[in-house]
């Protein structure tokens, strides 16, 4: 079977329709490059309850699956579990949605909302679903069920391979191998693991054989497989019948040589002792939405071209922003939940329709000729955010040029500090949080700014860096993971150790070169932008290194 029987991805997050990390980017950059170069692609999800079906133009298949998974936690009798697929179409890419009354209640992708807790104060607003587990697999057995009777949903036949997205796909490939009732039926398929982060906490683990038994019909010797610190983990289950790739070399040689073995639960030394091989594919990205010479489709309100030198849009962009930063409308006063209410204070709001709208402004930043260092991501101890609030302090005391916007939310520990920081006299006027997220406002921040900084603690790939280098942000990075992709002094600026005060170094070098040598900084900024386009789109990645795998897992069949 060749790539003309077509890809299928199983994931739970696909950018515009469900959306909650930088998974989609990836799960959607890939499908629309595999389709746009011909290869039947599809892309499996689950039906989750706040998708508009009708704005999907979503068309229900004539075909239902019955599956059969414990009712909760424990030994528990199976129940049916009725799933409906529901189909449509995203730039040549088919969409398989698959509906049950679990899926349908999901308000979120991973987590309760405010709503959910005023429902069930149980279900806490950002904590997870308590039948993640049933979902996870809900995916994973529907996607290998609609493979079965894929005939009836209009494909044909089944898919050469399963394309297995984290611990919420990996699961797939040892049912495929081991299950009666799909390693005959489905013999001819392949499947393939992508583990975007391996941190502990995303490892999708069930801490119960026998529970992990029922959800999954695999019996207790191919489950023990994947035991890692005593729970059975999809991550080294799956790629003892499947292989694995990360999504960059780097991210792939350190979870190999167990330098974050701390990190991931030891899962590096466990793929050594069972002779996994982890691969290393960094990611590619889509420049089309980010490219500023054409800025009704990248959603500037300026243009400019950085293979030029023509910063006029970029400058006026930061104008813009900057301007309308400053004109939110002052809430009242509220209680955020994680301040004391002498400290609570008054965010600026914005106007719906606005890029800005829906996220809550905290301090200003004056206009002038200081360069602007720039942040977009959860505010998260994984993305550095301890080491970047520890690195502004320190700035902000030190140094009067300097000037910080910062995008986001994440833990509240992290949004309170930074709270802080913009009510300190030091602060004033240099420093703004935004709190919140839209995809809008991220790419008036990456135009705006001249210095974006990533200072992960890790870091699988990072996409963000990519993007503010389309539009001439230069990157400020700790270099791990994916981040060694941006080479210092020539696409942007790394330091090595995890600490305010080697970010802080490397901030200032920035600064210092902003500075005093302008035309080195005009050299990098063109270097960076030809950089995304020649070696980091998805065609570039897809053509020389995942057809290339594709091709070689095919040729084992």
């Amino acid at each position: 079977m060749g790539l003309e029987a077509g890809i299928w991805h199983v994931s739970r997050e696909y950018a515009g329709i469900a959306e909650a990390g930088g998974l989609k980017d990836v799960v959607t950059g890939l499908a629309a490059a595999q389709a746009r170069l011909g290869i039947p692609v599809a892309v499996v999800l689950p039906r989750y309850g706040f998708l508009d079906l009708q704005a999907l133009g979503a068309e229900t298949v004539p075909l239902r699956l019955r599956l059969e998974l414990p009712a909760g936690y424990g030994l528990s009798d199976p129940v049916p579990e009725t799933v409906q697929v529901l189909g449509c179409r995203r730039d040549g890419v088919q969409i398989f949605l698959l509906d049950s009354e679990r899926t349908r209640l999901k308000r979120a992708v991973y987590t309760y909302t405010a709503e959910d807790e005023r429902e069930n104060r149980y279900r806490r607003r950002g904590t997870g679903h308590w039948d993640a587990h049933h979902l996870n697999l809900t995916l994973q057995r529907g996607a290998l069920e609609l493979a079965r009777s894929c005939r009836a949903a209009g494909w044909g036949r089944p898919p050469a391979l399963f394309h297995c997205h984290d611990g919420h796909g990996a699961f797939l490939p040892a049912l495929l191998r081991r299950s009666a009732r799909y390693r005959w039926r489905l013999r001819r398929c392949r499947a393939l693991i992508t583990v975007h982060n391996a941190g502990w906490g995303y490892h999708q683990e069930i801490h119960d054989l026998d529970f992990a038994r029922q959800l999954t019909g695999l019996s207790a010797g191919v489950l023990r497989l994947g035991l890692l610190q005593g729970t059975v983990d999809p991550l080294l289950l799956g790629p003892r019948f499947a292989p694995v790739n990360t999504v960059s070399e780097q991210y792939a040689q350190e979870i190999g040589s167990g330098r974050l073995d701390e990190l991931t639960g030891g899962l590096g030394r466990a793929y050594r002792e069972a002779g996994v091989r982890l691969l290393g594919i960094t990611n590619g990205i889509d420049p089309r939405p980010y490219d500023p010479r054409q800025p009704e489709q990248a959603g500037l309100p300026f243009g400019f071209d950085p293979s030029r030198g023509d910063w006029e849009g970029k400058r006026r962009c930061r104008r813009h922003l900057l301007a309308r930063l400053a004109q939110g409308v002052p809430e009242t006063p509220e209680r955020l939940e994680f301040l004391r209410p002498e400290r609570a204070a008054p965010a600026r709001l914005f106007p719906p329709g606005s890029a800005l709208a829906g996220l809550r402004c905290y301090g200003s930043i004056k206009e002038g000729n200081a360069p602007l260092f720039t942040f977009v991501g959860r505010l998260t101890g994984q993305k550095g955010v301890d080491v970047l609030a520890g690195a502004v302090s320190r700035l902000l005391g030190r140094r009067a040029s300097l000037r910080f916007l910062i995008l986001g939310q994440g833990e509240a520990e992290f949004e309170e500090r930074l709270l802080e920081l913009t009510r300190s006299p030091a602060g004033s006027g240099r420093l703004c949080l935004l709190l919140g997220y839209s995809p809008a406002a991220a790419k008036l921040v990456f135009a705006a700014g001249d210095f974006f900084l990533v200072p992960s603690r890790y870091e699988p790939c990072g996409l963000t860096d990519l993007y503010a280098q389309m539009m001439g942000n230069l990157p400020v990075v700790h270099r791990v993971g994916g981040l060694v992709k941006v080479k210092h002094g020539e696409t942007g600026y790394s330091y090595q150790e995890h600490s305010a005060e080697a970010l802080s170094a490397a901030i200032l070098q920035a600064m210092e070169e902003h500075r005093r040598r302008p035309e080195r900084l005009e050299a990098m900024r063109r270097r960076a932008f030809a950089e995304v386009l020649r070696s980091y789109t998805w065609e570039r990645v897809l053509e020389t290194r995942y057809l290339p795998l594709y091709r070689k897992i095919l040729r084992s069949a």
